[in-house]
């Protein structure tokens, strides 16, 4: 009797991504793990090694749609977790119609607890430092508000979208960007004219002291941050500013998309391998 398993496409880069590797080794499933960037890779190689069952490769670059069916098509996994950031909308969009349409191919989306606390979407524009969070729909208006006020601003929302945060002026001066510490992140910082003091190359998820450590450092009266939840340390970002007389800038997650948690997705994982082995069985 043998038993015939079904590989498992985990697409990561999350904390919650790395955790659900670490829960696939733990359960002898083979999966192949896609992340974006070679950080992510980096972060991630110390799961996937030659001496234990479960991970069988990670693949590292970002995938369109064609490319992912592609990818479908070679490893024909039985399912697929897209773990990938609350704010990632364009690859879980691309994700979801690769999925689409392909029999016995199941596709849970892990999605991350919002912020508790401070953070609540509709709170209002808050003009003056200190006054409390202060919400955005999306990237580009906050930088148009931020464009009407003074003082030093903290952005923590990545590299990705530094390039809106351009527009504001006398920026290089203004702003302090938190990053990945990766060649990539800091040499797109450089090519957009942020230097020296001004580009902080660091891991998160940061403590609450950490932030309010940087916000006094660099004398900002605002925080820009998107809501990470508890795994990117977003109750420590608000709860820093506060104490530093600084207003949160909140980019409100996007609504689109269902997912379930990190623990609901471990338990229909064992659901499916209890399924899978039971129907897999060839004498």
């Amino acid at each position: 009797m043998k038993e015939i398993k079904k590989n498992i496409v985990l697409f990561a880069g999350t904390t919650e991504g790395r955790l659900l590797a670490e829960y696939l080794q733990e359960l002898n499933q083979p999966f192949v793990i896609c992340v974006a960037t070679r950080y992510a890779r980096d972060l991630l190689e110390d799961i996937c090694r030659p001496d234990q069952a479960g991970c069988m490769e990670i693949r590292q670059g970002r995938l369109d749609v064609t490319e992912m069916e592609q990818m479908f098509d070679e490893l024909r996994p039985g399912l697929v977790i897209d773990a990938t950031h609350p704010y990632a909308v364009e690859v879980t969009r691309n994700i979801r119609i690769a999925c689409s349409g392909r029999k016995g191919l199941r596709l849970i989306r892990c999605l991350r607890e919002p912020g508790i606390g401070d953070s609540r979407p509709g709170a209002g524009v808050v003009h003056m430092p200190g006054a409390g969070v202060v919400h955005m729909p999306d990237v580009e208006t906050a930088v148009t508000w931020l464009s009407s006020v003074t003082g030093n601003i903290l952005v923590t929302t990545g590299s990705k979208e530094l390039s809106s945060y351009t527009r504001i002026r006398d920026y290089e001066q203004r702003i302090y960007a938190r990053v990945l510490p990766s060649e990539e992140a800091v040499a797109r910082c450089r090519s957009l004219g942020f230097e020296g003091r001004h580009i902080i190359a660091m891991q998160g998820p940061f403590s609450e002291e950490m932030n309010l450590a940087q916000l006094r450092e660099y004398g900002c009266a605002y925080l820009v941050t998107k809501d990470g939840g508890a795994a990117g340390g977003f109750s420590e970002k608000i709860k820093a500013a506060r104490r530093a007389g600084a207003a949160a800038v909140v980019i409100d997650r996007p609504g689109s998309g269902e997912g379930i948690s990190l623990d609901e997705i471990k338990g229909q994982l064992k659901e499916w391998m209890d399924h899978e082995k039971k129907g897999s069985i060839y004498g």
